[in-house]
């Protein structure tokens, strides 16, 4: 899924979002822990920022980096089953597309104002965003999945 989007030569950035205190609401940044662990933003080009619950605090570093292509990975709940993924090019995300109070669509704004490249959104099912829990079994697969995709780049 993900993997097809990159390409060598460029600068990707990964974002991730959430709150990793709130169960699935913490998948984003641990997508982000996940890849640091295996020292995939060593391989040229790879910038990993773990925003979590303040992704705006990032948006100046990120626009330094001149990247090509950002993705914010973010738990969403668009209605789908637990663990399911939505890869979004918009650039403006349907309404409420976020489990944050700050809207994905400024994010996107502020990019889109300071010319970085292709944004996608990797939208994530929570199954639950409850205080205190961990990732959900299913939402634990999902993100294995996109990690082991992406470390075979």
């Amino acid at each position: 899924m993900i993997k097809s989007l990159l390409s060598e030569n460029e600068k990707i950035v990964f974002l991730g979002i959430g709150n990793p205190l709130r169960g699935d609401d913490g998948v984003g940044c641990r997508f982000i822990r996940e890849l640091k662990k295996k020292k995939f933003d060593r391989k040229r080009g790879i910038y990993l920022f773990n925003g979590e619950q303040l992704p705006e605090n990032y948006l100046e570093p990120i626009v330094k980096v001149k990247p090509s292509k950002v993705f914010l990975v973010d738990a969403v709940d668009f209605g789908g089953n637990p663990g399911e993924i939505k890869l979004l090019r918009e650039a403006n995300p349907p309404p409420g597309f976020s489990t944050h109070t700050l809207s994905l669509s400024l994010l996107l704004e502020y990019f889109k104002k300071n010319q970085i490249g292709e944004i996608f959104i990797i939208g994530i099912q929570p199954k639950n965003i409850k205080w205190g829990d961990g990732l959900s079994k299913e939402v634990e697969l999902t993100l294995n999945h996109l990690i082991d995709e992406l470390l075979t780049v």
